[in-house]
């Protein structure tokens, strides 16, 4: 017999959701202005970009899984995740400020050249230092929401309305950007016209209204879900201290899981793909289609039906055909759409830059391209939640945190990864010059971004199918582990303490 339990209050959900806008307007700033930002706009190599953004992931090695595991084990009136979700934000607001505020002296100002190494080491620490509160914040804010409710359709819901209030609020940041802040064109001191994302003196209203919004949406979010924290489970009280030895056991341990283990495979191999698209955007709306700010804002425009239509049939698809086809169907459309327009380019089948029909049809792709993502992260994010449940039933403690940081690892990992090959592929396969201005740069060095942006991304993007098909954790299956968990909360192997051998093997519950 299923077991009822009690729903989550609207207004918690609501709560929970708009602290994702604060994660989204800080990525939406990073992952899609940093590259043209240093590069065209300041003047610095991209593969020392891609450098400067690799190092930030040797920290990341150790932030994620750490305040993961820290926000498992963390003992306060105000529950486990709480104390991150409001330590986070100011140093967060601040290292995103200080990014996009490079002094002149590094810069050279209007007429000098700029200083290299020391633009390299500016970015390289303020990086970092964003990528770490950011940590700070994500682990804990997505730990919570698996905690939330272990009801697995309402889970599917909390996280669907996570992505649509985040993801729709991320598209009207992104209208706003590109159909005000940098709607129309700028003239340079070279007295060249370029559009106004290229000038590095458009920047700062942009950069301190995502600052602001940062603050309030994450404050806002804390403060909305504090209430339920006497709801919420708690570490043991008798555990033992954390040491790097017990720390990297518990980490090694829960990859002893295989339905995680594919799980997160499958996303790195994914994200490597999604983070050479996101490094590349900006440089082919710009260069390859050659579209103005005020048509690309149109983009941010149409997310916002695709991403509430794709998460809001994720969770109605996933209760009737499961959670990892979705998944699979989610990702699958993605990784097509999205570079089947430069594809087609590159076959000749697409129109013209400057033809009427070329935004309508860019548009349209974008819509479907889109839906199938927030579909796919909505299953993703609902199954690292079921598998949560899994490692309560194995091991006896429940690991939000730790499996909610490995997530965000691979993810910054991967994106790092991507920015610093798709770096050094700029500079030497692309050969992308500095100081480019749109409809004059050389046809071999357009097709070769195409080729990049196309075809490659698309084939690495589709590798990791494979390892997405290996999950096997299904709902039935989900379905037994909680009626289980309800019934003997104490069930499963307990570990001793952090530093002991964990113990994997599962207690009976019936033969699939």
């Amino acid at each position: 017999m299923e077991i009822v339990r009690e729903r989550l209050p609207f207004r918690i959900k609501i709560a929970y959701g708009i602290g994702e806008l604060g994660e989204l307007v800080f990525l939406g700033m990073f992952n899609t202005f940093i590259v043209i930002f240093y590069n065209q706009a300041i003047g610095l190599s991209n593969s020392l970009i891609g450098t400067a953004i690799m190092l930030a992931m040797i920290g990341d090695a150790i932030s994620d899984p750490l305040v993961g595991m820290l926000s498992d084990r963390w003992r306060s009136r105000l529950g486990r995740r709480h104390p991150f979700l409001f330590a986070a934000p100011i140093p967060l607001a601040i290292s995103l400020f200080f990014i996009f505020s490079p002094p002149e002296l590094l810069t050279g100002g209007a007429a000098g050249e700029p200083n290299q190494m020391g633009l390299f080491a500016w970015l390289a620490v303020w990086t970092i230092s964003a990528r770490l509160f950011v940590t700070l914040y994500t682990i804990p804010h997505h730990a919570l929401g698996a905690e939330l409710t272990k009801d697995p359709h309402e889970r599917s819901q909390l996280f669907s309305l996570n992505a649509i209030i985040g993801h729709v609020s991320g598209a009207l940041f992104s209208l706003t950007v590109w159909g005000f802040f940098f709607a129309g064109e700028s003239v340079l001191a070279d007295g060249s016209v370029v559009p106004k994302h290229l000038d590095p003196l458009a920047y700062p209203p942009v950069v301190l209204t995502a600052c602001g919004i940062v603050l309030v949406m994450i404050y806002l979010s804390s403060l909305g879900t504090l209430g339920r924290v006497p709801f919420l489970s708690s570490p043991p009280e008798n555990q033992a201290r954390m040491s790097f030895l017990g720390f990297y056991r518990e980490l090694i341990g829960i990859f002893v899981n295989p339905n995680y283990k594919f799980l997160m495979i499958g996303f790195f191999v994914l994200a490597i793909s999604v983070g050479l698209s996101e490094t590349l955007t900006v440089f082919v709306v710009t260069y390859f289609w050659e579209l103005k700010p005020e048509q690309i804002k149109w983009f941010g425009l149409v997310l916002i039906p695709a991403i509430i239509i794709g998460a809001s049939v994720s969770p109605a698809l996933m209760r009737k055909f499961d959670r990892k086809p979705v998944l699979i169907a989610g990702l699958t459309g993605v990784v097509v759409l999205a570079q089947l327009p430069v594809c087609l380019r590159l076959l000749g089948l697409m129109p013209v830059n400057g033809s009427e029909l070329l935004l309508p049809i860019l548009l349209v792709n974008a819509l479907l391209s889109t839906m199938c993502a927030a579909a796919g992260a909505v299953a993703m994010m609902s199954m690292l939640g079921d598998i949560t449940d899994e490692n309560e039933l194995l091991i006896g403690r429940r690991q939000e945190g730790l499996i909610y940081s490995a997530r965000a690892f691979f993810a910054k990992a991967s994106n790092s990864f991507a920015h610093f090959v798709g770096g050094i592929m700029m500079d030497l396969y692309v050969v992308f010059p500095f100081d480019a201005v749109p409809g004059e740069v050389d046809s071999d060095v357009i097709w070769r971004l195409g080729l990049l942006d196309g075809p490659v991304i698309c084939i690495a993007g589709l590798c990791a199918l494979p390892f997405y098909a290996r999950y096997r954790l299904t709902r039935a299956r989900h379905r037994e582990i909680l009626n289980e968990l309800e019934r003997n909360p104490k069930h499963g192997k307990k570990t001793e303490d952090a530093g002991t051998k964990i113990d994997l093997t599962p207690v009976p519950i019936s033969e699939h």
